[in-house]
């Protein structure tokens, strides 16, 4: 046996109301006007998606509840088109938002930074190279840089990066790690506060051509990669 209206409004007022079975049909009949008749799926009464909210609505579309008191409802195809389109705004309006706070929903707050170790440096005068430093926040760099001139003026024996070295054999020259390099990314272990990162090496003495000898000079290694957001 088919519920009728009555038995509906008792259970689910609201759900009825939505469905169309409160007009005084039977909800299980094949009538045109029921949920359970084709023109669902296949056309939206004349509602269009481009339709503005403050447009005004056709009020064909529209039914009161049985008794004729109350908000008037929509058919249940104007529901469905309603709800497409205000969960399509709703996406669209995530994803801008998402270009200016790209952390918005994840209790992970993520982004890429960058922390360099320094050394101090006489041109034309050879040292060795230790430069060594912590960074402020969880870091996992993903590529390292340096301000290497020209090949010839520094050598690389080790990149030791929270305790583990990542280069595992040889001495590279600095100029390697050039920033205009490319396919240079390496695969280091995340750097927190409480490690360090350390480059060991020589500057050779060499001094490019466009340098002076005697001048100061500052030897920066960055290292670039996701980090957690301090504030």
């Amino acid at each position: 046996m088919n519920p009728s209206s009555k038995n509906l409004a008792l259970r689910d007022p609201a759900l009825a109301a939505l469905m169309g079975a409160i007009d005084g049909s039977d909800f299980g009949s094949d009538d045109d006007e029921s949920f359970g008749m084709g023109h669902y799926g296949f056309e939206f009464g004349g509602f269009e998606f481009g339709d503005d909210y403050g447009a005004e609505p056709d009020h064909r579309q529209f039914k009161r509840p049985q008794g004729g008191g109350g908000a008037m409802v929509p058919a249940p195809q104007v529901a469905a088109a309603l709800w497409a389109k205000h969960v399509k705004q709703t996406a669209h309006t995530e994803n801008r938002q998402r270009l200016i706070e790209p952390n918005r929903g994840s209790a992970t707050k993520v982004e890429r930074y960058q922390f360099s170790v320094n050394q101090a440096l006489v041109l034309g005068v050879a040292a060795a190279l230790s430069a060594s430093g912590q960074p402020d926040t969880n870091i996992r760099p993903q590529r390292v840089t340096m301000n290497a001139p020209a090949p010839g003026f520094a050598t690389i024996s080790e990149i030791k990066v929270a305790n583990v070295s990542v280069t595992v054999g040889g001495t590279a020259d600095a100029f390697d790690f050039g920033a205009n390099g490319v396919g240079q990314s390496l695969d280091m272990p995340t750097l927190s506060p409480a490690n360090r990162a350390t480059v060991l090496g020589n500057y050779t003495g060499f001094v490019p051509p466009g340098y002076v000898g005697g001048a100061a000079y500052l030897f920066c290694a960055s290292f670039k990669g996701p980090a957690t957001i301090v504030a």
